[in-house]
C-alpha cells in the first residue's frame, strides 16, 4: 500500500484529508490488514475523482450544518479513533453520521448538535443519542443506526435457495435488521433516546436508520417502508419518529413530518 501516494491525493480534498489522512496512514503502519474488501483504499487506488469530490462535498456540508471546527469535527464524528479497527466496513458506519446530519438538513432540521457519549446527572453518566435537531418549533432527540451491506453472495448452483424461497423477503429483511437494531444490548438505543430526550428536554425521540443494504433498498417501494416503519413503531412506542434513508439515498420519515 503505497501511503504517501494516497495521502497526496487526499491532499486535494481538504476536509477529507483531515478527517482520513490518519486512518490511511494506521493502515499503512498495520501490513496485516486485509485491505481487499476497505472501499476507501479502493478509491484511492482506483483515483476516483468522482467519488473523491462527492465525499468531500459531504464532510464540508456536513461541518458546516454542525457548526463545528475541523478539529471538533474529526473527533467528535469518530474519524480520530472509531476509525481505528481491522473492520473494513466501519468507514461506512463512521460516514452514516455526516450521511443523516445532511439529510435531516434537507428535510427542515437545524441547530443539529452531536452530543458526547453521555449525559452527567446527580453523578451518573447516562448513555446519550448521537444528535439533538429542532424542527417547527419542537426538540427531537436523535440516534443513528448503520444495516450493513450483505455479504458477498455465494455462486449459485441454480436451485431457488435461501431468500428465493420466501415471499417478499425483502421486506422481512428489513424487518428483521431494524429490530434487531432496537433490541442490541438490552434496547441500549431506547435508553439513550429516553435519557436524551428527558435530560436534555426533548419533545420527540427519533430513531434514525442508515439501511446499506442493496436488496431491500432495490426491492422495497417507499409505501413498503411506510408499512414496515409504522409497524416497527406500533412495536416500540417509546419511539415517537423513524428517520429512515436507503442505500440510494430515498428518505422517509414516518409519521410524515409537519410542511411547516
Amino acid at each position: 500500500m503505497d501511503v504517501d501516494r494516497f495521502t497526496a491525493l487526499l491532499g486535494g480534498y481538504p476536509a477529507t484529508s483531515v478527517c482520513l489522512s490518519d486512518y490511511v496512514r494506521w493502515l499503512g503502519d498495520n501490513p496485516t490488514i486485509d485491505l481487499e474488501h476497505n472501499d476507501l483504499i479502493s478509491v484511492l487506488q482506483a483515483e476516483d475523482v468522482e467519488c473523491l469530490e462527492k465525499l468531500e462535498y459531504l464532510l464540508c456540508r456536513a461541518r458546516e450544518i454542525i457548526g463545528l471546527s475541523e478539529k471538533d469535527f474529526k473527533a467528535s464524528f469518530g474519524f480520530s479513533t472509531d476509525l481505528h479497527s481491522r473492520d473494513p466496513d466501519k468507514i461506512h458506519d463512521v460516514l452514516a453520521e455526516p450521511v443523516v446530519v445532511v439529510s435531516l438538513a434537507d428535510k427542515g432540521f437545524h441547530a443539529i448538535r452531536k452530543l458526547p457519549r453521555f449525559i452527567k446527572h446527580e453523578g451518573q453518566r447516562l448513555p446519550a443519542a448521537d444528535f439533538t435537531a429542532e424542527r417547527a418549533g419542537k426538540k427531537f432527540a436523535i440516534e443513528l443506526k448503520t444495516i450493513r451491506m450483505e455479504n458477498k453472495p455465494r455462486p449459485q448452483t441454480g436451485k431457488l435457495t435461501g431468500n428465493a424461497m420466501i415471499p417478499s423477503w425483502w421486506r422481512d429483511m428489513f424487518r428483521n435488521n431494524t429490530r434487531t437494531k432496537i433490541e442490541d444490548k438490552n434496547r441500549r438505543v431506547l435508553a439513550q433516546l429516553a435519557n436524551t430526550k428527558r435530560h436534555l428536554m426533548c419533545h420527540f425521540a427519533m430513531f434514525a436508520l442508515y439501511n446499506r443494504r442493496v436488496g431491500p433498498s432495490t426491492l422495497m417501494a417507499t409505501q413498503d417502508y411506510h408499512d414496515e416503519l409504522r409497524l416497527i413503531l406500533r412495536k416500540y412506542p417509546e419511539l415517537d419518529y423513524i428517520f429512515f434513508k436507503d442505500y440510494f439515498g430515498e428518505v422517509v420519515v414516518c409519521p410524515e413530518l409537519s410542511s411547516t
